[in-house]
This record gives C-alpha cells, sequence and structure tokens, in this order.
C-alpha cells in the first residue's frame, strides 16, 4: 500500500468517536423531550456531535497517516467534508427520531447517514495535496460503506431507545469502534503511489500537535454539548416540578449542604412575625433531619433504590418529604435527593375525616347505650305498669300514656340536637290540654338528656294524677309549676302545687307514680322529693342538680426530698 498509520493517533481518533457517540445519544434524549420547535435545536446539536465527532475522528486519524511525502489539505473540500458529515447526521436523526417513524424510515436514515459518512471520508481524502497520487481500490470502497451504513443504522436503532447508562457506554463503544473501523477499511483500501522526486515526509510532530489541538477542541465542545443536555433535563425538570407546586432538594451528609429548588425554598422559608417584623422562618433542619432519618432506614434495610417518605410541620404547614439514596461511599458521604410537597389540606381532610370516624364511633356508642338505657326504663315501666293495673285495658292505656311522655320528651331533646331540653317546655307539653288551668313559672333552664327523660316521666306522672284525682278533675282546679335558680351547690328547687280541686288523700299503698318520681329525682337528677298531701291539694317539692358533680381529683402524694449530706 505505501503507508502506516501511527498507533496513538488510532487511539486518540477511537477515544474521540466514543466520546462523540456517548454525547449524541445523551442529546437524542433531549430531541425525543422537546417539542417541534426546540427539537430542531437539539437535533442540530446532536448532529453537530455526532457528524462534528466523525468528521474529527477522520483528521485526527489522518495525522497519522504517513505517505511517505509531506501533504495538506484544500480548505474548501475540507469544510465541505465537515458540512456533508452534519448535514447526513441531521436528516437521519430527523427521520429516525419521529415520534412514529415507522421501520422503513429507519432504514432509509441508517442509508442515509451511512452514505453520508462515506462521502465525508472520501471528499475529506479528497482534500489532500501532495507528491503523492492516491487512489482507492473498489473492493475496500464498497466495505467501507457497508461498514459505514450499518454503524448508521445501530445509531437509528439506539435513537429508537429510552437507554440506560450501562447500555448507552456499550452503545457508545460498539458505535465508535464500526466507526473507526469505517475509516480503517476505507483506509486500507487506500493506494498511494509516489514518484521518484518526492521527499519523506517530516510532518511527525507538527502532526502530533494538530492532532492534539483538534482532539482537545472536540473533547471540550463535546463535553460542553452533554453539560448544556444535562442542564436543560435540569432545568426542565425543575420546571415542570415547579408547575406542580413540587420542589426539589438534595442533603450531602454528613457535611448537611442543602441545595433547594425555588419552589422548594418557598415551602421551607416561611414569612413569620416577630417584634412587628416580618422575617423568613429558615425550616431547613427539619428538611436536614428528615433526609438523615431516611438514610439511616435506606442503610438499615439495604435496599438504597426505593423512595421513603416522612411528614413533618412546618409551623401551621405539613410538607410531604419523599427521597431517595443517590450516592453513598462507605456509609460516610452520602448524597440524597428527593421532593417537597405541601400535603397542608389533605392533612388537615385526614385529619378531619379521622375525628369524624371517631365522633361517628363515639355517636354509635352513645346511641347504643340511650338505646339500652331507653328498653330498661320501658322494661321498667312496663313491669310496674302491669303491677299496678286492674285489668288489661287498663294496663295499655297507661302504658301507652306512659310511653309518649316518654317519646315526647325525646322528641324535644331529637330537636336540640340531643343537648339538651328546657323544664319549661316539658311541663308545657304535658299540661298542653290544661292550658286555661295551669301556670308555669320559672327561669331559663336547660336540662341534659339523662335529666330530661327523667322529669319528662316525672311531669307526665303528676299530670295524669291531677287530671283522674287531682285539681284537673274540677273545672276551676289551678296546676301551679315554680323552679328557681341553681343556688352556689348547683340545686334547683320545683314546687307542683294543686289548689281549687278535692282535698288531697295518701294512698293506701305506693302506687307506680309515687315511686317513679321518687326514683327519678334520687337517681338520674340526683335529688330529692316531698309530697305533702293537703286539703287545699297536693304539693310536690322537688330539689335536684343541674349537671352530675365533677369527679374528684386525686391529689398527688407530697414527694419528701432529702438532700445529701456534704
Amino acid at each position: 500500500m505505501g503507508h502506516s498509520h501511527d498507533t496513538v493517533f488510532v487511539a486518540l481518533s477511537l477515544g474521540v468517536a466514543i466520546l462523540a457517540s456517548w454525547t449524541a445519544l445523551g442529546l437524542l434524549e433531549r430531541v425525543r423531550a422537546n417539542l417541534e420547535g426546540r427539537r430542531i435545536i437539539w437535533l442540530a446539536a446532536t448532529a453537530g456531535a455526532m457528524g462534528g465527532g466523525i468528521w474529527s475522528m477522520h483528521f485526527i486519524a489522518m495525522q497519522g497517516f504517513d505517505p511517505g511525502v509531506p501533504f495538506t489539505y484544500d480548505v474548501g473540500l475540507t469544510i465541505l467534508s465537515l458540512g456533508l458529515a452534519f448535514a447526513g447526521t441531521f436528516a437521519a436523526f430527523w427521520m429516525a427520531a419521529k415520534p412514529q417513524a415507522r421501520l422503513e424510515f429507519i432504514v432509509t436514515s441508517g442509508a442515509a447517514m451511512g452514505i453520508a459518512i462515506a462521502l465525508m471520508h472520501y471528499v475529506g481524502m479528497a482534500a489532500i495535496r501532495s507528491a503523492a497520487d492516491l487512489s482507492f481500490h473498489p473492493g475496500f470502497v464498497a466495505a467501507s460503506l457497508a461498514v459505514a451504513v450499518m454503524a448508521s443504522f445501530w445509531a437509528m436503532v439506539l435513537v429508537r431507545s429510552d437507554l440506560s447508562i450501562r447500555q448507552k457506554v456499550i452503545g457508545s463503544v460498539v458505535l465508535a469502534l464500526a466507526v473507526v473501523a469505517m475509516h480503517y477499511t476505507a483506509m486500507m483500501g487506500t493506494v498511494v503511489e509516489i514518484g521518484d522526486n518526492a521527499v519523506s515526509s517530516g510532518h511527525e510532530t507538527s502532526g502530533l500537535t494538530l492532532a492534539t489541538i483538534t482532539a482537545l477542541v472536540t473533547v471540550v465542545l463535546l463535553i460542553a454539548s452533554a453539560v448544556i443536555a444535562h442542564l436543560d433535563r435540569r432545568i426542565k425538570l425543575l420546571t415542570v416540578l415547579d408547575a406542580g407546586d413540587i420542589g426539589y432538594w438534595e442533603v450531602r451528609l454528613p457535611s448537611r449542604q442543602v441545595w433547594l429548588s425555588p419552589h422548594a425554598r418557598k415551602l421551607l422559608f416561611r414569612p413569620v412575625e416577630m417584634d412587628g417584623k416580618t422575617i423568613l422562618q429558615d425550616h431547613t433542619p427539619a428538611l436536614i433531619d428528615a433526609a438523615i432519618a431516611m438514610a439511616k432506614l435506606a442503610i438499615r434495610t439495604a435496599n438504597t433504590t426505593h423512595s421513603k417518605e416522612m411528614e413533618i410541620q412546618l409551623g401551621n404547614r405539613w410538607v410531604a418529604v419523599r427521597g431517595r439514596m443517590l450516592m453513598m461511599r462507605r456509609q460516610h458521604h452520602i448524597k440524597m435527593a428527593g421532593i417537597l410537597i405541601d400535603i397542608t389540606e389533605a392533612h388537615n381532610v385526614r385529619t378531619a375525616l379521622e375525628f369524624s370516624d371517631a365522633r361517628q364511633k363515639l355517636l354509635l356508642n352513645e346511641l347504643n347505650h340511650r338505646l339500652k338505657n331507653n328498653f330498661a326504663s320501658i322494661q321498667s315501666i312496663a313491669a310496674l305498669t302491669a303491677r299496678g293495673s286492674a285489668d288489661l285495658p287498663s294496663f295499655i292505656e297507661t302504658f301507652q300514656s306512659r310511653l309518649m311522655a316518654l317519646s315526647n320528651t325525646q322528641t324535644l331533646l331529637t330537636n336540640t340536637g340531643w343537648e339538651s331540653a328546657d323544664i319549661a317546655a316539658i311541663f308545657e307539653q304535658e299540661l298542653h290540654p290544661y292550658t286555661q288551668q295551669a301556670v308555669i313559672e320559672g327561669p331559663t333552664l336547660l336540662l341534659d338528656p339523662k335529666r330530661a327523660l327523667a322529669m319528662g316521666l316525672i311531669a307526665h306522672e303528676l299530670t295524669t294524677n291531677a287530671a283522674k284525682h287531682g285539681a284537673l278533675s274540677r273545672p276551676n282546679g289551678v296546676i301551679k309549676v315554680r323552679w328557681t335558680q341553681p343556688d352556689r351547690n348547683g340545686k334547683v328547687r320545683l314546687e307542683w302545687r294543686e289548689t281549687g280541686g278535692p282535698p288531697a288523700v295518701p294512698p293506701a299503698r305506693k302506687g307506680f307514680g309515687s315511686r317513679l318520681i321518687r326514683n327519678s329525682i334520687e337517681g338520674a337528677l340526683g335529688g330529692s322529693a316531698n309530697l305533702e298531701y293537703l286539703q287545699t291539694g297536693l304539693k310536690v317539692s322537688l330539689q335536684f342538680t343541674t349537671a352530675d358533680a365533677p369527679p374528684a381529683v386525686k391529689t398527688a402524694p407530697k414527694v419528701k426530698v432529702i438532700k445529701p449530706v456534704d
């Protein structure tokens, strides 16, 4: 063949090809992640990285090419070769990176890119100016074209895939080897014919310098492209997170260094009023503590890939912290990263639901308790009514009237949400048929459900007894009901007095009515009852409380401290 290649330049060209392939695959992620307008910009950057890298690889490798005579390059053809590399890769990536690209598009794009790379190589070879004549063996030309097309098709297949880091490394190396193989396959078919007057080439040193400069410039440009792609990815991610009111954070341990996105700063730095001034309160220590806790959990469970989540309180706000370990070296240098989400409303809703659930359970328990009490009261009323009834019709009539009294009092309580009932309403309800014969006087006095039900039964028994045997059995009879305000001990005095009726006669034996009055006043109402049978009519004096006595407070025993003797 009459020429040779320096291994230093071969290795240097392979390194540039690998870096170019890696950068191009990374930039392709930005192509897929952007819409049409920005997609064109990133396509141009990808084509520049791949095409420029291949072009640089070619001319760096050519610095190690020694045909035996000095040579230079034609500027116009050299620039044209770069343009072909850029245009071919741009067109190929544009076709293959379409969201719905079919197989024929991928094949076509691979062929177009391979032809462009081959044209770039042979136009670059045509740019050589020297005393030697260069010619190309057709078989090697066809072989180099085939290698270029296969390498390009491989690149187009990678364009369609979301690659992991490992896949990207393998893909970059394979693609670079294919591109370099294409170059040296073509160079194997290059025939150099040197005239008799030609002198040996002496450009090795200058060639190394030029190749080094070209490689450094190419590496800088490729690294800059990769950095820009990384920053674009990060900026876009932060923009999306901020749009969703999500903050991003990073914490390095054990140095406790914190990096926060703008929205994360807004969540962690809260304005508070202090001494008439508004200052920003820094809540980053709470975030650091959460990151430390998540790091310890990840290390303890030997699972650093799954996210951990915690909730922290920042003043009157609640924030969810979700994080994952990004890096760990011997459990000493740890990097945690994650997101912050304001969950105050969700937390308040959850708290309200928990409170509502607890309240519902309490109400169900209370309902169950009241039903049991009511059933016990009904059972007692039925038993005592049956004991004092002469026959079944009288039992039914008396029992129904007493159940109605209980039901009426419950209706009063239902109207107030089972919180309380006014004592005046209880007596007005029972004495309603005798409005012209009843006087009800007293201050507003509310009874709790237990006392209201007991007072309702008492009012019913007194009214029923007055209608059958007392003042209400005569047209001129009058019932006066009066009560007082609770005294300092919480005691209320109520008086039921009948006038204008027949004289009150003590019963031969205690009936259900008198027993119910005494049991109710002494039990539920926590008081006492005094019944006086006067010539003018029955007089009943009741004394009771409006609330249960508070539970006794146990005093803590005094502790005697004995000081040690010096």
